[in-house]
């Protein structure tokens, strides 16, 4: 017979608890959740995360993030969901504070939380399972939310006990790009003629010259181009600096981060990191130098890179990342919301802060509003 699933966090592991996979009890026919620490998840639970073909989902993305992002009393760890069998049939990576589950592993820079969630029945059963080791809080964000398996693990964490709002955290521009051509002749006129205005006598004098860097050998160079760039444009520092170079080392050579570099008159003069799998890319930070404004670096490079991606990498899925900035507009022509989940323990005095002050607020806008998913919750977005 299964003992009950505990309603307070396990002990917060030591050094050693990282070394040995910790047993959480689980409902009926053995399937229960598993806790591994980064460094030591077992092969099967590596491969259901690279196995959803997505840069953003690949289990180098969350190594990464666990490396450069986390505050220092943070911990992250992967919750995989096994069956008697030991097989594991779904995942999520969370962050720990004290011992308790707090947040998904996501950061400013996600825009997209890709946790490999499987069938919809797994993930509500990953859900109910998981509200049980919610403290206070759990905040996930970035979501999908026309995902089956989000919405299914939404319904588990509500049958779990606690309290869930669901909420709107960012707009996500994209365009799905048959005909390259076709594509262009339908952007704003401002967009070509700056485009072509831009280009043609940088191009006739031989000033202006485009690369992709080979990140198999030269990741580090393309860090370092990247980073001084960075540090000229008019953007804030990054929230997370070692990030950027850690990206581009463990995503750059399997080719899952690309960078690109307009160059004018030998200097770079703007760079962008896009993040590509298969027929999709996202456009995942940009920056260029202030000195080129008048030659407008960045748009040129967008435009060569989108259409090399396409023309020769087969590129059709394209979206621009956090952020509803006007600018994205002149590129891509639609929108949709990425959402997140806010879900409260009644059983905490925070838990209880969170429903009476965040949650029930919202439902009942929601109740007023019908058919609108609540915007009251503001978190903070980083665009590219």
């Amino acid at each position: 017979m299964d003992r009950e699933i505990p309603r307070t966090p396990y002990k917060k592991p030591c050094f050693l608890d990282t070394l040995a996979t910790r047993r959480w009890a689980g409902l009926g026919d053995g399937v229960r959740l598993e806790t591994y620490g980064i460094a030591t998840a077992p092969s099967d639970v590596r491969a259901l995360f690279d196995l959803q073909n997505r840069p953003e989902g690949c289990w180098a993305w969350f190594e990464v993030l666990a490396a450069t992002t986390l505050s220092s009393r943070e911990e992250a760890f992967i919750l995989a969901l096994v069956d008697s069998q030991g097989l594991a049939l779904a995942a999520m990576p969370v962050v720990l504070i004290d011992g308790q589950v707090t947040r998904g592993l996501t950061s400013p820079f996600t825009t997209l939380f890709c946790a490999p969630l499987g069938m919809s029945g797994n993930a509500r059963l990953f859900g109910e399972l998981l509200a049980g080791k919610v403290g206070a809080t759990l905040k996930l964000d970035a979501l999908d939310g026309t995902d089956p398996a989000v919405k299914a693990l939404q319904e588990g964490l509500s049958a779990g006990d606690l309290a869930v709002l669901k909420f709107r955290h960012f707009a996500n521009w994209f365009e799905r790009i048959q005909d390259f051509p076709f594509y262009w002749d339908g952007r704003q006129s401002r967009l070509k003629a700056i485009v072509k205005r831009k280009a043609a006598p940088l191009l006739r004098q031989d000033r202006l010259r485009f690369d992709l860097i080979d990140m198999t050998v030269r990741w580090h160079e393309g860090a370092d181009i990247y980073n001084a760039i960075y540090a000229k444009s008019w953007k804030p520092a990054e929230p997370h600096p070692r990030f950027i170079d850690a990206l581009l080392e463990k995503l750059g050579p399997r080719g899952l981060a690309r960078l690109a570099v307009a160059w004018i008159d030998g200097v770079p003069a703007a760079a962008q990191i896009w993040l590509v799998q298969d027929a999709r890319a996202t456009i995942f930070k940009l920056a260029h130098d202030p000195a080129f404004d008048g030659q407008s670096p960045g748009t040129l490079l967008t435009h060569w890179v989108l259409r090399r991606l396409h023309d020769q990498n087969g590129v059709c899925d394209v979206d621009f990342g956090r952020g509803d900035d006007s600018y994205k507009r002149l590129w891509l022509s639609s929108s949709r919301d990425r959402h997140g989940i806010l879900a409260a323990n009644p059983r905490s005095l925070k838990g209880m802060a969170a429903i009476t002050f965040d949650i029930l607020p919202s439902k009942f806008a929601n109740y007023l509003r019908p058919g609108r998913v609540c915007a009251n919750l503001r978190f903070e977005d980083t665009a590219p």
